[in-house]
């Protein structure tokens, strides 16, 4: 996936961000969609089912697709593993009643989303988006 706006693609300025965390120049963007099959993103958009409730535990491709848009890689605070390489998480665990939807979930690199399920850590989900972790004593 590459992200960025219709306004820096159409005007040949800005920068793209690809899901592995790759920036790419106006330029690049523009030869790579000139080639490409676009499936143009829309946020918040009706085209696919983002939440899903309590039917199902895991999250689906275009959940992970969302959370790869909106979170642009693991949300822990410092770490800089992209979006491809991390694993949807629950905040409020599905064995405790969370719901597989994009308000509850977000990206977690594999090291940081097994410190999230380990009782020797307690995890704070902050109002920005950002996860941090404080070891129990």
């Amino acid at each position: 996936m590459v992200m960025t706006t219709l306004e820096s693609l159409r005007s040949g300025a800005g920068i793209a961000e690809t899901s592995t965390g790759d920036r790419l120049t106006a330029d690049q963007t523009r030869r790579l969609a000139c080639q490409a099959g676009i499936i143009p993103v829309v946020l918040s958009g009706k085209g696919e089912i983002l939440d899903l409730g309590r039917s199902k535990r895991l999250f689906t491709g275009p959940q992970r697709k969302a959370m790869a848009i909106r979170d642009r890689g693991c949300t822990a605070d410092g770490c800089s593993i992209p979006a491809a390489w991390c694993e949807a998480h629950h905040q409020q665990p599905w064995s405790r009643g969370g719901k597989t939807n994009l308000a509850d979930g977000k990206l977690l690199c594999p090291f940081h989303h097994h410190r999230a399920h380990d009782p020797a850590w307690q995890t704070h989900h902050h109002p920005n988006g950002s996860t941090t972790f404080h070891r129990r004593t």
